[in-house]
């Protein structure tokens, strides 16, 4: 088997999925259209990392419990300046009642002998210089990380080649190769592809069913104030992170299929309000200030909050295949060589790692049991399937 790869995208599911390869023996090209790696959803100077759970959805609980594990003990391995991460901890705050089913529907809070959360209490809040009259969890695990940091720390190695302002507009397949064409007519060529370009994933004619939505999300920060701030990761409405790179950073909002670019004043102010129960004298800190600075991006989410993560039909097979042969998961029209990861949402630093180490897994042919669930359950095209009644299929396309 060649083992050559081009990736596109290097926000932080192409420079994962870059890393994975690389250190399996890959040869890797990563294109990016912007001017510099991590441009875009994952430029921000923090993202913060914690589990998001639902109430009864075991499936994505499953899925978001596997992916945070994953990720921490990662990204604590990984030989990270000690200033670009932090995991000692992040509150969600949540309405009492909700948590202790949080906290009830997820076996206590433990996974082994270790304790994954804890309902917070009145010394959890005066230690994290809280509200005294707020509820929610205490993630042990959760803190954040400097997500330019950790990207440039993905792709500095011998085999990962990283070429910036290249727009690609067309991928096929020729002579049993795929051929990458970009906006200034240059071609890349190589035996396997992965799309990891978040919102842009359907711009491709092979994988234009794969609807996304793009989700602007404005933050905003202050430098450093004069008065004790809390040490870890806060979450409500919005999330405040502590200080890093002399900033507070808070946010963020979440506007769909907007492309506005500027900061707008009216979303720096649905900031500052969102953090109001976290810190009001930091709220109030903010309401003072004449000017604020801010950065906007944007994230990539499905309809069902499920990432896409594998491989894509043959749209041409597929098109020809009756529903009776699509129900046997053994014949499904998979194309060769060529795999997706995009729609990680508001999730992307806590999911992209994980997923993007399974996906490593499928392109070196070395999956596990767990690593299959997961490509049943992030299967790119159960969309499809499902539209079709196969609704078994779209979640089997593995056996387990």
């Amino acid at each position: 088997m060649q083992k050559n790869i081009v990736i596109i995208g290097a926000g932080i599911t192409g420079c994962s999925l870059a890393h994975f390869l690389a250190n399996t023996g890959w040869d890797v090209t990563l294109l990016e259209s912007q001017v510099d790696i991590a441009s875009g959803g994952s430029g921000n100077p923090v993202a913060a990392i914690y589990p998001k759970f639902m109430l009864n959805d075991k499936a994505y609980n499953d899925f978001m419990l596997k992916s945070f594990m994953f990720t921490t003990a990662w990204i604590d391995k990984l030989g990270l300046n000690k200033d670009d991460y932090r995991f000692d901890g992040a509150i969600e705050i949540l309405e009492e009642a909700y948590s202790n089913k949080l906290e009830i529907n997820l076996s206590g809070g433990s996974v082994g002998e270790e304790k994954i959360l804890t309902l917070i209490d009145k010394p959890i809040l005066k230690k994290y210089l809280m509200n005294q009259d707020l509820s929610g969890l205490l993630f042990h695990r959760g803190g954040w990380v400097n997500p330019i940091g950790l990207c440039r720390h993905l792709v500095n190695h011998s085999n990962i080649k990283i070429l910036t302002n290249q727009k690609i507009i067309s991928i096929e397949k020729l002579n049993n190769e795929w051929t990458l064409k970009t906006k200034d007519q240059k071609i890349f060529k190589s035996d396997h592809v992965a799309i990891c370009n978040a919102a842009y994933l359907h711009q491709f004619d092979l994988t234009q069913h794969l609807h996304t939505d793009a989700f602007r999300g404005q933050i905003n920060w202050v430098n450093s104030t004069p008065f004790q701030m809390p040490s870890i990761v806060i979450c409500d409405e919005g999330y405040l992170a502590p200080l890093m790179q002399n900033k507070h950073i808070f946010g963020a909002t979440y506007g769909m299929n907007d492309f506005n670019k500027d900061l707008r004043l009216s979303d720096t102010k649905k900031n500052i309000a969102s953090i109001k129960k976290i810190h009001r004298e930091f709220h109030n800190y903010c309401l003072a200030q004449k000017t604020i600075s801010g950065r906007v991006s944007w994230r990539a989410s499905t309809k069902d909050r499920k990432p896409y993560v594998g491989r894509v039909f043959n749209n041409e097979l597929f098109k020809k295949m009756r529903v009776r042969e699509l129900a046997q998961t053994d014949q499904l029209p998979w194309l060769d060589n060529l795999y997706v990861a995009s729609g990680f949402g508001s999730r992307g630093f806590t999911f992209a790692p994980y997923c993007t180490f399974v996906l490593s897994n499928l392109i070196n042919k070395n999956l596990s049991k767990d690593d299959k669930e997961t490509l049943n359950y992030t299967n790119p095209e159960r969309y499809r399937l499902k539209k079709m009644s196969l609704k078994k299929a779209a979640s089997r396309i593995f056996k387990v």
